[in-house]
């Protein structure tokens, strides 16, 4: 146990004061990591149990960026005057306030760094924002959350696996009353919470903070049955804050980053992060549309790093998709993680998604897509409502994520990526707006498992049924399914739209009515005697 807290103690570096120092925050970028105390041959002495055997079971060895910082750089800089809140071994380099009446400029700067680069200064005043409540937050209504599993076939994951084992952290702005809500009663009952950290302001209580991770934290855990339940309700998670609200500064990016760091060093088997970053309160310091090539900026390097650290990494794409920034956000534009955009219950693509950058070193972003308006999560007064946004879209995935882990424990991280972005309705078509498409988690199980939209009585279900074109315009061609006599097609809120009588042996559905239909996602239904099957459809 001494040895584990004293790990514990490196990795979030000791510094638990509740009150920030003065001055100017910088980034201090380190050169080398040459004359450490600590060896690649040795990593117990930095990782936790549960991380080396992520690694293990998934054949990653241990490398240079998983070396902690040397210690005695750390002390070096100190006596320069440099007070250091948080460190990144993966990025070798800290976080540090130093006093903000002298210039940057006129600091020694020793021989093994690199650079110091300002990234919050007390003399550039934050505009302070409120900010707006998702349009439907006060709007509750029962059932919601089957809408947002279903369209990603969630819920026959979930007849396998809730994510039980499996560890996720969860990095936003607050948890602010996660803590006292009967939403989560399940979930601190089974000890499911395995701890919090404030990485903004160390040994803060992040359940004072603001809602949205609240929010975003239901969606995953959340369980009202009858009214909501999450995408991974039996999972275990870890809350940890690195985004400020009051200012935006691109030092949250570097919370982040440690925050990354500190769930590999738990264990984490997965991130969600609801939070992107393009611009700042001062111009000085935003990011440029040539930046995002997937693998430049410091927080999507530490995205990609998380990656390949054994970590399904998932980013919400950004809600810029209105605004004059327009595209996506880093860390979801980092090459290796699972960017989500947002659609509707429909399936078509939310006005405010943000869209993948087109420049000629940007990799294809969004990767995928899940429903983001109308939301169902659950406020931080107890209450069932629904909202719209990225944030949300995001741990819809992350969860079922988690849910997948539990399927293949051997598999890295980026090949689980690459399965959910392969499943996704439009695979291998791609494009800036969708990624691949609505990805369906069902075809992803190992094992086969019951589907809740077949019924069968006397028969077995018939299983070799295919309906294509997939997406269809004005015909659906049908192969198999000589012992059903009507066809339905129902939108997601289970309205049917058409429906046709089939004749003896007839496989192909023609009419001018379905050129007619919104595009988006539909339930194809096959009626039979004593059966009914169905399929998810796309209309272009």
């Amino acid at each position: 146990m001494r040895k584990y807290l004293l790990l514990l103690s490196m990795v979030i570096t000791g510094l638990l004061h509740a009150q920030e120092p003065p001055g100017n925050v910088f980034w201090v970028q380190f050169n080398t990591k040459v004359n450490t105390p600590y060896t690649i041959d040795k990593p117990e002495l930095y990782l936790s149990e549960r991380a080396l055997n992520r690694r293990s079971l998934q054949g990653i060895a241990i490398d240079s960026t998983d070396l902690p910082v040397n210690p005695a750089f750390i002390d070096s800089i100190k006596n320069l005057g440099f007070n250091v809140k948080h460190i990144s071994r993966w990025m070798n380099g800290v976080i540090a306030y130093y006093d903000a009446s002298i210039s940057p400029d006129s600091i020694f700067k020793p021989g093994f760094v690199s650079h110091y680069e300002l990234r919050k200064t007390v003399s550039l005043k934050s505009q302070q924002l409120e900010q707006a409540e998702p349009d439907s937050v006060l709007q509750a209504y029962y059932g919601q959350a089957f809408h947002q599993l279903s369209m990603l076939g969630g819920e026959k994951l979930h007849q396998d696996s809730k994510g039980d084992g499996v560890h996720v952290a969860v990095i936003d702005a607050g948890f602010l009353n996660t803590d006292q809500l009967s939403a989560f009663e399940p979930l601190y009952a089974r000890g499911g919470v395995l701890g919090t950290f404030d990485f903004v302001q160390p040994g803060n209580n992040i359940y004072t903070e603001h809602y949205h991770g609240n929010a975003v934290l239901s969606i995953m855990a959340g369980q009202l049955p009858g009214s909501i339940v999450g995408s991974a309700p039996d999972a275990m998670y870890w809350l940890l804050r690195s985004e400020d609200v009051e200012t935006e500064f691109p030092v949250e990016e570097d919370y982040w980053i440690v925050a990354a760091e500190f769930a590999d060093f738990m264990g984490c088997d997965v991130i969600n992060t609801s939070l992107g970053y393009t611009t700042f309160d001062h111009p000085d310091f935003n990011h440029t549309y040539e930046e995002f090539d997937g693998k430049t900026v410091r927080i999507s390097l530490a995205a990609n790093l998380a990656v390949d650290k054994g970590i399904i990494v998932v980013c919400s794409a950004g809600n810029s998709g209105n605004d004059s920034w327009g595209h996506i956000a880093a860390p979801a534009e980092a090459e290796k993680v699972l960017a989500v955009g947002a659609v509707d219950a429909e399936g078509i693509i939310a006005k405010f998604s943000s869209r993948g950058l087109s420049h000629e070193f940007a990799p294809p972003k969004p990767d995928v897509s899940a429903m983001g308006v109308n939301v169902a999560f659950v406020s931080t007064a107890g209450y069932q409502v629904s909202g719209n946004g990225t944030s949300f879209s995001s741990p819809i995935v992350a969860g079922l994520a988690a849910c997948l882990r539990t399927q293949y424990p051997e598999k890295k991280a980026g090949e689980l990526i690459e399965m959910i972005r392969n499943a996704g309705d439009r695979f291998p078509a791609f494009d800036t707006v969708y990624g691949y498409g609505i990805p369906d988690f069902s075809k992803l199980l190992k094992t086969e498992t019951v589907d809740t939209t077949q019924v069968s009585v006397n028969k077995p279900t018939i299983t070799n049924i295919h309906l294509y074109p997939n997406p269809f315009d004005n015909y659906i061609f049908i192969d198999g399914a000589q012992d059903f006599h009507r066809f339905e097609l129902q939108t997601m809120a289970g309205t049917t739209v058409f429906s046709v009588v089939l004749h003896e042996n007839q496989t192909e559905i023609l009419s001018p009515l379905l050129s007619t239909l919104t595009k988006g996602v539909y339930f194809a239904v096959l009626k039979g005697e004593q059966m009914v099957q169905t399929f998810k459809l796309i209309k272009n």
